[in-house]
């Protein structure tokens, strides 16, 4: 197994697909911080933390995620080393965890060095300070590594499963852009209030005389119920895409509670998120064992 990881690392390390994600998530950081210092010398009255912008890389990894894994794994096939390795004599799941380590590092890597820019930003005075508490900040960090890891997983568990490099990039990619897509629409659903906002509207006729015309508050036929709201809210808190809009909305105070804290459910993301990294690994690895490499 260390023979495996030794030779998986320094394969990373040498990919020029791993290098241009890591420049595009630090570039991607860099602007997000040239835009906050901008808006702060334009509008000076206007304070405008980078809470909000801690996270708006998880916001982008994913599809970054989807290509440089669905490369670097692809490549194995591509190549034919998955077949060499198992002729010396690793076991598919040995191979499967390697990659699994290997590739999950590598985005934490490029997540972590996303935050580290604008964190850094904050504290050299480049942008402003955090409203966040300091604790609070760690433990968005904290939590944020776990759903990368669970995202990370689960490209991993395609691109294993796919023999063709262009097909699992392809695949991982739809696949990054469905989560994003699906994410917007449960988070949305579950904003929905039970009822409508009542409102008052006064027009004006050709003839000038004026007609008002009100509404008062109904049921709002969106609101999720029951059974239903519970596997959606279920969802959101266990699949990444979504824990990331929580998280990316709780910095920047739009998810907050009344007391200013992050809702307490988010600390249970790190568990969620360890769940659907074994749930994965093991249908993977399952998967893998049976597949044919020919």
């Amino acid at each position: 197994m260390s023979k495996l990881l030794r030779a998986d690392f320094i394969r990373l390390f040498k990919s020029r697909i791993f290098w241009l994600g890591l420049i595009f998530m630090v570039g991607l950081a860099g602007v997000a911080m040239w835009t906050n210092w901008k808006d702060s010398h334009d509008f000076p009255d206007y304070y405008n933390p980078p809470d909000g912008l801690l996270f708006v890389g998880a916001a982008y990894i994913g599809i970054v995620i989807a290509v440089v894994l669905g490369i670097f794994i692809g490549t194995d096939y591509s190549h034919g080393t998955i077949r060499n390795k198992i002729s010396v004599g690793h076991s598919r799941m040995k191979m499967y965890f390697s990659n699994l380590i290997v590739c999950t590092a590598a985005s934490l890597i490029m997540h972590i060095a996303f935050m580290i820019v604008i964190i850094g930003a904050s504290v050299t005075g480049i942008a402003k300070k955090f409203d966040m508490t300091t604790g609070n900040v760690a433990a968005l960090i904290f939590t944020s590594i776990f759903t990368v890891a669970a995202l990370s997983s689960i490209f991993i568990l395609v691109c294993m499963l796919i023999s063709s490099r262009s097909a699992g990039v392809v695949t991982t990619i739809i696949l990054s852009l469905a989560l994003i897509m699906s994410a917007n629409n449960i988070y949305y659903r579950l904003l929905e209030k039970e009822y409508t906002e009542p409102y008052s509207l006064t027009l004006m006729t050709e003839s000038g005389e004026e007609i008002e015309i009100t509404q008062e508050s109904v049921k709002n036929p969106k609101y999720l119920t029951g059974t239903k709201r519970k596997v959606y809210q279920f969802l959101a808190d266990i699949l990444p895409n979504n824990q990331i809009m929580q998280l990316s909305n709780g910095a920047s105070g739009k998810g907050m509670g009344d007391d200013g804290e992050m809702p307490d459910h988010t600390a249970l993301f790190p568990l969620y998120s360890l769940g659907l990294i074994a749930v994965t690994t093991a249908a993977g690895i399952l998967i893998f064992r049976r597949k044919d490499l020919k």
